[in-house]
């Protein structure tokens, strides 16, 4: 008697959980797919370079979307390095139009040749004064709507993080100490400016983030601490997470802050409610791929896609963690990410960038079918299913694939059988067709489907052999738009007990 089971894709890597145990519809490797909110698996977006590469020598010291444009920072290769602006108007791509980086002065327009990290706000009443500051490692700059660029020369020099919060301009210094500027004024500083000062922290210090409840969010090696009060007569620093630490440049806001620490990504939610202990961090599925044992390279940064509610991190190795509150799966990229920023245009469309290693700058998504007119190439291992019944051997027969593919993207669909044992007759690579998508009445745009097409392409794959489980290995390999997997139904016949 035929039987039929529906197993729904989605919950992104397992490399804890042992084989027998994963939840059928997660994977073993999911690469450049990544985990929607809304289930299945979809293809990563792209990547557009900006623009032609950036003047100067080595890599891309910061990049952001401030007032419209495009900012980016590049050493010039004896210590000092420029800022440069390129308008965001859809002339900005390197084939797209004549428009390019354009160097920003101010000031003697000399910055260090050091990572930069940015930070932006206004200290005063009009909306005109809203600027960009940032440093690196040097004397803190502002960079006004105006596009005019002005040291603040009053400041420390030597931070490496900035950030705003309470009306303050705080410098973050990596030995551990903490300073601020007085009330409103991102110049003035000292010990003899009203409303300045400085606070050890005790750590070396990581990042930092202006949270939510009026906390300074001060990430350490070691601990991760939270500035809270209003100004320098009541400011208390307070350990909110001894003995778990934030790795430097991956403290991003979801809601939630979320960092990365020796075990991996984790939100401070779950760290204060269940302290430092693996099964409970938000990445605790993929830990191996973070700990120094089952993974040699370091992160160099993150960011967070709010419209898709992810968080991002990148190593040092061209590969990536995508990770949502549906799952998490790994990016491999053919360009090197060095410094990424998350922001928005005025028009509140979002913005995400990176900077490689050899002077280029990238955006990601908005609408980038490809790794900058290279193929994005895609794979998924899914997780066995035994169908609930372990000890039955079985005759599977077909499989029925939900799938989103209007792009004309050519995946390949292959099952095998019980881990991969042997003696299982090896399986027939199937290609499912490409199929125009259909859409719903009053919801859908014109011109974005087709008529008399269903709203979901129901792919078969013919199947043969038997045995305990089966998985299936998805692949693509193209320059196309993405394409989503939601789930697959199989059909099969038990046959008989397994026998020793």
């Amino acid at each position: 008697m035929s039987k039929s089971v529906y197993i729904p894709l989605g919950g992104g890597i397992d490399l804890t959980s042992p084989p027998r145990q994963m939840a059928p519809g997660s994977a073993f490797y999911a690469v450049n797919y990544e985990c929607p909110i809304t289930g299945g698996y979809r293809r990563i977006a792209g990547y557009t370079k900006i623009a032609e590469t950036l003047p100067g020598s080595g890599p891309v010291l910061g990049v952001k979307t401030f007032c419209n444009n495009y900012i980016a920072i590049r050493g010039n290769g004896d210590g000092t390095a420029s800022i440069y602006k390129c308008p965001a108007d859809g002339h900005d791509h390197a084939d797209g139009g004549t428009v390019g980086w354009t160097l920003i002065t101010g000031g003697d327009g000399t910055l260090n040749e050091a990572r930069h990290e940015f930070a932006e706000g206004n200290f005063y009443a009009t909306d005109a004064k809203h600027a960009l500051y940032f440093v690196g490692q040097g004397k803190p700059w502002e960079l006004d709507t105006e596009g005019n660029l002005t040291e603040l020369s009053n400041a420390p020099s030597g931070a490496h993080f900035i950030a705003i919060h309470m009306n303050h301009l705080f410098l973050g210094f990596e030995p551990g100490s903490l300073q601020f500027s007085g009330v409103g004024t991102p110049n003035a500083w000292g010990a003899d400016t009203d409303g300045a000062g400085e606070i050890g922290v005790g750590d070396t210090l990581t990042g930092l983030l202006s949270g939510r409840g009026d906390v300074l969010h001060v990430g350490c090696c070691n601990s991760m601490k939270g500035l809270y009060g209003t100004s320098a007569q009541n400011f208390q620093m307070k350990n909110t997470l001894p003995g778990s630490g934030c790795k430097a440049y991956t403290l991003q806001s979801m809601m939630e802050p979320y960092f990365c620490g020796d075990r991996g990504i984790t939100n401070l939610q779950a760290s204060s409610k269940f302290g430092d202990f693996a099964p409970f961090q938000a990445g605790a599925k993929i830990e191996p791929l973070f700990s120094e044992a089952g993974y040699s390279c370091h992160v160099v940064a993150s960011m967070v896609s709010r419209e898709l509610a992810q968080y991002r991190v990148f190593f040092d190795d061209k590969t990536g963690v995508y990770y949502s509150p549906t799952g998490a799966t790994t990016v491999e990229f053919l360009d090197r990410v060095m410094v990424t920023d998350s922001s928005e245009l005025k028009s509140g469309e979002e913005v995400l960038l990176f900077g490689d290693d050899v002077g280029n700058v990238y955006r990601l998504g908005n609408n980038a079918e490809s790794f900058n007119g290279e193929k994005i190439r895609a794979f998924i291992a899914t997780a066995y299913t035994d169908l609930k019944s372990p000890d039955v051997i079985k005759r599977f027969r077909r499989a029925f694939f939900d799938i989103n593919n209007t792009s004309g993207t050519q995946i390949a669909i292959k099952s095998v059988l019980d881990f991969g044992d042997y003696k299982n007759p090896n399986q027939i690579r199937h290609f499912a067709n490409p199929t125009e998508r259909g859409g719903l009445w009053s919801i859908n745009k014109w011109g974005e489907f087709a008529w008399s097409s269903p709203i979901m392409a129901i792919d078969p794959v013919s199947l043969a052999g038997s045995g305990e489980s089966i998985n299936f290995s998805i692949y693509s390999d193209s320059a196309s738009s993405p394409h989503d997997v939601f789930g697959y139904t199989i059909n099969y016949q038990p046959r008989r007990m397994r026998r020793g």
